[in-house]
């Protein structure tokens, strides 16, 4: 596999999962068991992770992520990113607030066999409160 091909599956988590909300690429870029680390938690296996996307998508709707960079190595790539949104529905207990959210954040993944096995994402998690 090369670099080439680990920043496809990436670009297809923010471009095709994250902003169109394609869940059916959940399946396609993710190893089952895929883990993903975040502020606000941990999770592990594509339907939690499709579970926590949904629910996103849900209470920011207009949500849009920016891929601003990315670089890599093999199976490691860095993504650094940037998400606008408005919250109109429930996020984590939280009703709307209407508020428009932007934030900047970090992603590393490790991909194996052309597959996203491990997400790191960092951000600042009060910035969607």
């Amino acid at each position: 596999m090369t670099v080439g091909d680990s920043k496809d599956a990436v670009r297809s988590y923010f471009d095709e999962l994250l902003n169109r909300g394609d869940m059916a690429v959940a399946d396609a870029i993710f190893i089952p068991d895929v883990r993903f680390e975040y502020p606000l938690g941990d999770l592990k296996g594509v339907e939690a992770v499709k579970g926590y996307i949904t629910a996103f998508r849900t209470a920011f709707p207009d949500a849009h992520f920016t891929l601003e960079d990315m670089f890599g190595d093999g199976e490691r790539v860095a993504a650094r990113w940037r998400l606008a949104g408005t919250q109109t529905g429930l996020f984590r207990g939280k009703p709307p607030t209407g508020k428009q959210v932007t934030l900047s954040g970090n992603t590393l993944f490790r991909l194996q066999g052309g597959k996203i096995a491990e997400m790191w994402v960092a951000f600042d998690p009060a910035k969607l409160a």
